[in-house]
């Protein structure tokens, strides 16, 4: 047994005794100390004889004392209801005792903690108590007297006591708040900078606590001095305040509270200032960055409105990229890791970089976070402009920064980009050349980018841009040829079979050549990437390289190093995209063994190997059809499992004070469990978004097959319905409306035959589709009303497919609830749409287009459709929100979906939409005819077309106006694009429905010449009926004014009846006839 330590107590000293054990560096000799504590820690005792232990600073260790304010603190919890009140009293004005005599900054801070928990549980047993402080008072008093200590050190203790205690004083010291915020202020504008670093820490974490709250309010006015005290501790490199400061300023970004949204400015000039701080660790600038990047997703129109701010950040992030030795294209493979062990001998890599954060990695991140959120009016012509004027610089750095940043907007500001294209293009190209390696590197990323954010406005310059990075496959810089495949993997993705056909040879050769030669596994994959894209776009034109191509693919999928699988999975995915070009027959040689390649992944411990397995399993069940059916029975099961997985589980929480001394929590006994904390595993989310994928392919394609498995996989779609993750909830969205498939290929052949509108009767649908339908509809509504906008938007796609493959009978059961939230949505009132309140003060002037509301529109299009004359009861409600989105204030993209919208409801209702003509459909498509936007012009054509055709010769006075307006559509030119030569299209088509409906109020003479000159159709190849029947039905009556225009209207029927042309064979077996009747 240990001698009594002097002026200690028995108690105390077995205590002190085991407590410095506790310290010893031994983990034996802890281990045994923690067995004996455990059962002394039981008892009330161990209170008083911790405190006497931590009084003991003549006899303990500074490291004892220490480690009992720890342990005291952990365990006081379930002790102090033991006591008697005098008791309880005599404790806790022992601690304040201690506060006021304690020299040990490691012990004062220990005591600290433990009297916070002593409040909080003091507070919490008292909380109908009319004072909110009554349960510990004294502390209080204590408080605010040494705030106002003539000792700095009782100061900083003051400060130290709040922060502990920052959820107690959160919840039940509001009515003090007031005072609290003096308080803080005092201690901010303190000469002595320890106080102040304290009360800088301490007010954030409660300004962290009330962000949400109202209460927030009161200490909105301390944010300035807050940053005036980081400030002076940026400039002396104290990084601790900085980086505390930042994050309260990000949990601030998020505030609702508009008193600290008027602190927008100086918070986002703080954080750019300490992006800059070459000082600074890179951890806390990065840090700073996420700062600046959320106030631009929680307050982008009034940061954009500011544009000297705005301009402030954006010249930061021009500086960051010209200065960095970073790779300015690296964003592409930074998740990549053959990338970091391929390029480590490659200029700007830095083998000290582990956490993967790069000045250049920062400002790019931020850039883009501008670009997506910020109103595109405001970001878009700042930042190209800068971009432009670099480019034009005789220093490398500066054309680096310039054509990098043009790639990083590429995504956010995709809409402005593509309708200046023909300005940007040649910068492009021309730094694609560039004698830097890192500018081509940088030209190459931005190619990329714009390839695949700019569709499709981009394939007009395909014979520029495939030539290009031909020859940049052969660049000598590593990092240019992998991203130049990048280049072609987004280029061709979207590009038709003629767009590639002059490249394909030499390119497919090249690739495999490159892929055979490398040993850069970056390379490869992006190799192997490009090859796949490649073939998607060739489609069946790929089918004489598949041999050679899937004999590379093979040996790539036999790979079994860990450090290969990335590459294994590329050439599955490769095989897929194969199969998705050249068809069932042409693939199915290679069906089997890729399929074994697909299996054999799952037996691998490799998420990522399982997700490029069920992308796999979901392009060979759209190729293969009914063929892939027998291995259902095999791989169902399995992606059930798969999607029924939870992706978060539960794990010990770090122990406070560093994690020290868990096994003596007072959880041991009571919670075996202890404090556990959700870890999501993020691998999982993508592995199960994969199966669901691959689920909802198997229902849409293998036809009756699937039916076995309906009942399972829609009971766990179901489920994941209902994940917290917005991924999953997307992709659920996504394959539910493919459940239905599988029913009306068993009961219904296949397809359903039903009436516009017609309800009355028997309903077409079998028992178990109505089932299915119900079921299913019911969920997708719900999922209407989720609070994310991918989410919501592809919950409307659903339901638009089921709608269209059933009838207006599977609408029935669900009818009202969908078209309210259809119209929550389009009167932004919806859940998802309730983020955005902040900015209600700057109006919807300055939005820009919402992807998802396209969905919407097309819903509401899709109404029309089925129910008919029965939605014209709602037109009325619908049709303000839908013209909303019409005016010419808002971004083109909303003009054009609204158009399209109201030409949609004209088609589907007909002489239904004649009381809304003359106030909303007329004015509307007149105006959108006069648009600046192409795409606008052309909805607006088709709207006037399906006009006249619903509503006849009630619209004939009008006819005038309209070719008016439709007159300057065929200047536009038709080489500018697919939209552009679509407009000239739709004009015609609109001129041959008017025609059609009223020839005795078409000047023909003035019409026809212009109509034929623009024909054939170049793009809008769903319009060819309406114009040829238009003209077959003049020549049966032998018009006159097109009698007047044989010869060019033999050229134009010998034209689209060509073995090239993209006329259905059967209208050109028409034109051929019409032809041969006028020669």
């Amino acid at each position: 047994m240990a001698a009594v330590a002097p002026g200690l107590s028995t108690d105390a000293t077995q205590m002190a005794t085991l407590l410095g054990a506790l310290s010893q560096p031994d983990t034996n000799i802890i281990r045994q100390a923690e067995v004996a504590l455990k059962p002394i820690l039981k008892q009330p005792q161990c209170v008083p004889a911790m405190i006497e232990v931590i009084k003991a600073q003549t006899s303990q260790t500074e490291a004892t004392r220490h480690v009992a304010a720890i342990v005291l603190r952990k365990r006081i919890s379930g002790h102090m209801n033991k006591f008697d009140a005098p008791t309880r009293a005599a404790l806790k004005a022992e601690l304040l005792s201690i506060l006021q005599t304690e020299n040990s900054r490691p012990v004062r801070n220990g005591v600290v903690a433990l009297a916070a928990t002593i409040c909080k549980a003091e507070a919490e047993a008292e909380t109908e108590s009319a004072q909110a402080a009554a349960g510990w008072p004294e502390l209080f008093q204590f408080v605010a007297a040494a705030a106002g200590d003539a000792h700095p050190e009782a100061r900083e203790l003051a400060f130290l006591l709040l922060g502990e205690m920052t959820e107690t004083v959160g919840i039940h010291l509001k009515p003090q708040f007031a005072t609290l915020a003096g308080l803080f202020g005092a201690g901010l504008s303190d000469a002595d900078p320890k106080v102040q670093s304290s009360s800088v820490k301490s007010l954030g974490l409660l300004m962290s606590y009330l962000a949400d709250e109202t209460e927030i309010d009161t200490f909105a006015p301390l944010v300035q001095p807050v940053l005036v005290v980081a400030e002076a501790c940026r400039a002396r490199n104290d990084e601790e305040v900085v980086s505390t400061t930042l994050d309260v300023l990000y949990d601030l970004s998020f505030s609702p509270s508009k008193a600290v949204g008027a602190q927008m400015a100086p918070i986002v000039r703080f954080a750019q200032i300490c992006m800059s701080d070459s000082n600074l660790e890179m951890a806390v600038r990065d840090s700073a960055a996420l700062v600046v990047a959320t106030m631009a997703e929680s307050k982008p129109k009034q940061l954009g409105k500011d544009t000297v701010l705005l301009t402030g950040i954006v010249e930061t992030i021009f500086n960051l990229i010209e200065t960095s030795d970073g790779s300015a294209a690296g964003a592409l493979f930074e998740s990549n890791p053959a990338w970091k062990e391929d390029f480590e001998d490659q200029e700007g890599y830095d083998p000290d970089d582990e956490n993967g954060i790069t000045e250049t990695g920062m400002a790019q991140g931020t850039l883009d976070m501008l670009a997506c959120e910020v109103p595109k009016k405001f970001i878009f012509e700042l930042v190209v402009s800068r971009c432009m004027s670099r480019l034009g610089s005789a220093d490398p750095n500066q054309r680096k920064a310039g054509i990098a940043c043009l790639g990083v907007i590429a995504e956010g500001c995709a809409e402005p980009l593509r309708d200046n294209l023909s300005q940007v293009m040649p910068h492009v190209f021309k730094t694609a050349g560039d004698a830097d390696a890192r500018v081509r590197e940088c030209a190459c990323f931005a190619l990329g980018q714009i390839s695949e954010h700019c569709q499709p406005e981009v394939l007009t310059y395909s014979s520029q841009i495939l030539p290009i990075v031909f020859a940049l496959l052969d660049d000598s810089n590593i990092a240019v040829q992998a991203t130049s495949c990048y280049v072609l993997e987004m280029f061709c993705e979207r590009l038709e079979p003629e767009g590639v056909r002059p490249l394909l040879d030499p390119l497919v050769r090249k690739l495999a050549s490159m892929l055979e030669a490398t040993t850069k596994r970056s390379v490869q994959e992006m190799t192997v990437a490009a090859l796949a894209a490649t073939a998607v776009a060739a489609e069946e034109e790929f089918a004489p390289y598949v041999v050679g191509v899937a004999s590379l693919m093979s040996k790539l999928m036999e790979l079994k190093e860990e450090k290969t699988y990335s590459l294994r999975g590329r050439a599955l995915e490769c095989m897929g995209h194969i199969a998705i070009a050249v068809g069932q027959d042409n693939f199915r040689p290679y069906f089997g063994p890729t399929m074994q390649c697909a299996c054999e992944g799952l037996t691998f411990d490799s998420t990522d190997l399982h997700e490029f397995a069920y992308a796999a399993f979901a392009n060979l069940a759209k190729v293969m059809g009914d063929e892939f059916a027998p291995v259902l029975a095999e791989l169902v099961p399995h992606l059930i499992t798969v999607i029924s997985q939870d992706e978060g589980q539960f794990e010990q929480a770090e122990g406070e004070q560093g994690g020290q001394f868990n096994a003596l929590d007072d959880s041991d006994e009571e919670d075996e469990g202890g404090n556990l904390v959700m870890h999501i595993r993020t691998a999982l989310l993508e592995t199960k978004k994969g199966a669901i994928t691959a689920v909802g392919e198997m229902a849409a394609h293998t036809g009756p097959a699937f039916v076995p498995y309906m009942g399972e996989v829609m009971t766990v779609l179901l489920k994941a319905a209902d994940n917290w993750h917005p991924l999953i909830k997307t992709e659920v969205a996504d394959a539910m409306a493919s459940l239905v498939v599988p029913c009306v290929a068993q009961d219904h052949g296949g397809e359903i035959k039903w009436e516009k509108g017609d309800i009355g009767g028997a309903s077409p649908l079998s028992a178990n589709t109505t089932q299915a339908v119900n079921v299913i509809l019911k969920a997708l509504v719900t999922l209407m009303k989720d609070d994310t906008k991918d989410v919501v938007g592809k919950a409307c796609e659903g339901i638009q497919s089921i709608i269209e493959l059933c009838g207006p009978h599977s609408l029935a059961s669900v009818a009202n609830d969908c078209l309210e939230n259809t119209y929550s949505l389009l009167a932004k009132e919806a859940p998802c749409q309730q983020l955005e309140d902040y900015d209600e003060e700057f109006g919807d002037e300055d939005d820009d287009h919402d992807s998802f509301m396209t969905s919407v529109c097309d819903l509401v299009g899709s109404f029309g459709r089925v129910m008919g004359q029965h939605f014209v009861q709602y037109l009325p409600k619908f049709l303000p929100a839908v013209c909303a989105y019409a005016k010419s204030s808002r971004p083109p993209s909303d003009r054009s979906m609204a158009i399209g919208c109201l030409g949609e409801l004209a088609q589907e209702l007909g002489a239904g939409i004649a009381d809304h003509w003359p106030t909303v459909f007329y004015p509307a498509a007149i105006a959108g005819l006069a648009d600046s936007d192409d795409s606008v012009k052309r909805n607006a054509a088709f709207c006037i077309g399906v006009s006249c055709e619903g509503l006849g010769e009630s619209v004939t006075s009008q006819y005038s106006t309209m070719l008016q307006a439709l007159s300057p559509l065929y200047s536009v030119d038709v080489t500018e694009g697919d939209t552009a030569a679509a407009c000239v299209d739709n004009a015609s088509a609109a001129i041959a429905r008017m025609i059609k409906t009223s020839p005795s109020h078409v000047p023909m003479a003035q019409v026809l010449p212009v109509l034929l000159k623009a024909l054939p159709l170049k793009n809008d190849m769903t319009e060819n009926e309406t114009v040829y029947n238009c003209l077959f039905g003049l020549l049966q009556q032998n018009q006159a004014d097109l009698l007047a225009n044989k010869h060019e209207l033999s050229r134009v029927f010998g034209e689209a009846a060509s073995e090239s042309s993209k006329v259905d064979d059967e209208l050109k077996e028409k034109l051929k006839l019409a032809l041969q009747s006028l020669n």
